[in-house]
């Protein structure tokens, strides 16, 4: 079976996570607070490419200090970033908080997972501030994307591919060594193409999107998988 890599997603279940190695895919699991960062930290698992960061819709709720720890030993800080439309934390806190990780990123040069839901075109701004290497996952605006793409970030596919405008503008905008796939784990599939997606769905919706990147960027199957494998791998050594 050949590896797949998922970009981005959640602890999950325990039954997802046994799911996924054993259908090989490494997955990018990104720990948005510090209880489920003691649980990530905690798992031993080959397959598993751990983020800490706190996540916008925590920015309330969660004490910064006791988060630093996991942001230190962390080798990628995320997913961090600002929220407009699915978050109620008000803005200036939200702002306080992802900037404060970017400027530990930045000095400890670690690759950084954004959240920029309705913030896009401020959060690009902001980045610049702190150079470094940046994945934004699932883009979902018409607008602003350029910004993100002048600055070499990375960009991911999001479940919904072909379905959505934006996808297919992250697709054909982003350039091919700064592509990769993401499902969000299995509750953003759902949520993105329907509760009958299930569990052993989640192998097809990568590789659904792989074919995608293959067909915009007029390369084979095989070179889609090896870039976004590539592409994975660099980034979460922070190039």
């Amino acid at each position: 079976m050949r590896t797949i890599y998922d970009a981005h997603a959640h602890l999950g279940t325990e039954e997802e996570r046994r799911w996924r190695r054993e259908h090989g895919i490494v997955t990018m699991v990104c720990a948005g607070d510090q209880e489920e960062s003691k649980v990530l930290s905690g798992l031993e698992d080959s397959h598993l490419v751990k983020a800490y960061g706190i996540h916008p819709w925590k920015a309330d709720s969660q004490d910064f200090e006791e988060m630093v720890p996991f942001l230190e030993k962390a080798d990628i800080i995320g997913e961090i970033g600002m929220d407009r439309i699915w978050c109620q934390v008000p803005i200036k806190r939200q702002r306080e908080i992802f900037e404060r990780q970017l400027a530990l990123a930045f000095c400890w040069k670690k690759p950084v997972v954004l959240h920029v839901k309705g913030m896009e075109r401020e959060a690009a701004k902001i980045i610049r501030r702190y150079p470094g290497t940046y994945l934004v996952h699932w883009y979902s605006d018409m607008e602003g994307l350029e910004d993100y793409l002048e600055q070499g970030c990375y960009a991911t596919v999001g479940p919904d591919g072909m379905r959505n405008p934006a996808v297919c503008q992250v697709l054909e905008k982003t350039p091919l060594s700064r592509l990769m796939v993401e499902t969000d784990g299995l509750g953003a599939v759902q949520w993105a193409l329907g509760d009958n997606v299930k569990l052993q769905d989640l192998r097809n919706v990568l590789e659904d999107s792989i074919q995608s990147i293959a067909v915009q960027k007029g390369v084979t199957m095989e070179e889609a998988y090896q870039w976004t494998e590539a592409n994975f791998l660099r980034f979460a050594a922070g190039k």
